[in-house]
């Protein structure tokens, strides 16, 4: 169990109006590590991890989330930099290159370059092609040595053969290929930095001292950020406010004010309640998904919203319609685990199981809200 020492979570709606919650920790963890820049060893006493969820993604989700504000891109700053002390395989010159517009032109040239080549002239590579690289690519006289070993040792001896492949259908290896870093790091000299060679080994960048000050800073920033946001909307009322009741009025104004018709009114008040937003927060991004029954959308996220009648149909139908439900019939009839007829155990799916173990991939879990006199059931798709 980690020793934990500080923690905090944030909530927030990125470029694309997707809703992200971000946990922070930071737990004790005395460690000798290795600093990317200056390759010496220094003490930490403590570590740092980040994790998101949002959309249909979790955990390490960074490069889905479209900053929208400054606050959010100091958080995809630090997330990146910090978790997990900044471990990476790169010195920071390394990582810099890796991570530039010029190794994706150095790359996308070296296609180029050779991607006339036939079959026959990728599957050689001789003394020519390698000149032809030298040339092209400016390669110093002290990077020689580290390029003709990356080549021999990680690609075969043949660079061409190893990105291009033997035909023009694909890229067989892309550029985020290690070996394929490696190589161009060679051209760089850059593939051993300070003694160090890329890949041998974890770096770290040295973690603030006032770290809780830091998250905290970031934190309170983003959620005055999200405040502005909410302020902007018209909020109407608020679904999350304590002893709020969905009442008949409630769905009438919801009707009015979005234009739709009383069912649909009903499960956005019920998401509504479920995610504690207010009238303007849901109704920016609130809408019915067209490829399934009693899908809607908020905030980058699909839910199941309905009465317990109308979702059980509907995962009975899936459950009726799907070919994978026959098959693990089959295959349970093949153990001698199930005497029931097909028909007989596609129901008790749904009568053991519950429809949300069919509808609900995510949790398996749903909840239930009282809405204008009707229950509406919601959880995730």
């Amino acid at each position: 169990m980690r020793d934990i020492i500080f923690k905090r979570s944030v909530q927030f709606r990125d470029e694309n109006k997707n809703s992200w919650t971000v946990e922070f920790e930071v737990y004790k963890e005395n460690s000798t590590r290795r600093n990317r820049e200056t390759l010496q060893e220094f003490n930490q006493g403590f570590s740092v991890s980040v994790c998101g969820s949002g959309g249909m993604c979790a955990g390490q989700c960074d490069d889905h989330i479209i900053p929208r504000t400054e606050g959010q891109t100091k958080l995809l700053e630090f997330w990146k930099k910090c978790h997990l002390g900044g471990m990476s395989g790169g010195t920071v010159r390394q990582d810099e290159y890796l991570n530039s517009e010029q190794y994706v032109n150095d790359y996308n040239y070296f296609v180029e370059l050779f991607k006339t080549y036939n079959e026959h002239y990728r599957e050689q590579f001789d003394s020519i092609s390698f000149q032809i690289i030298v040339k092209n690519f400016n390669i110093s006289n002290v990077a020689l040595v580290q390029v003709r070993n990356v080549i021999y040792e990680k690609m075969g001896n043949n660079p061409i053969k190893y990105i291009l492949g033997l035909s023009n259908k694909s890229l067989k290896h892309n550029l985020s290929d290690y070996n394929v870093q490696c190589f161009f790091l060679a051209i760089k000299e850059l593939y051993v930095d300070k003694g160090y060679r890329y890949g041998h080994g974890w770096l770290y960048d040295p973690l603030p001292g006032n770290i809780e000050e830091v998250i905290n800073s970031i934190c309170d920033l983003v959620e005055e950020e999200e405040d502005a946001l909410t302020e902007e909307l018209e909020a109407v009322f608020d679904m999350g406010e304590e002893g709020f009741v969905a009442t008949g009025e409630i769905i009438q104004q919801v009707m009015d004010l979005r234009e739709c018709d009383e069912d649909e009114a009903k499960r956005f008040v019920a998401l509504g309640i479920h995610l504690g937003c207010t009238f303007g927060d849901l109704n920016d991004t609130f809408e019915e998904c067209p490829y399934d029954e009693q899908l809607y959308c908020a905030n980058g996220i699909d839910y199941y919203i309905g009465t317990e009648d109308e979702l059980n149909n509907i995962a009975s139908d899936r459950v009726h319609n799907d070919g994978e439900y026959e098959y693990l019939w089959r295959e349970a009839v093949a153990a001698k685990s199930t005497t029931d007829s097909l028909s007989d155990w596609l129901d008790s799916i749904i009568s053991e199981d519950g429809w949300c173990s069919v509808l609900n991939h995510w949790d398996g879990r749903y909840e239930e809200y009282k809405v204008s006199g009707e229950y509406i059931c919601v959880c995730r798709s």
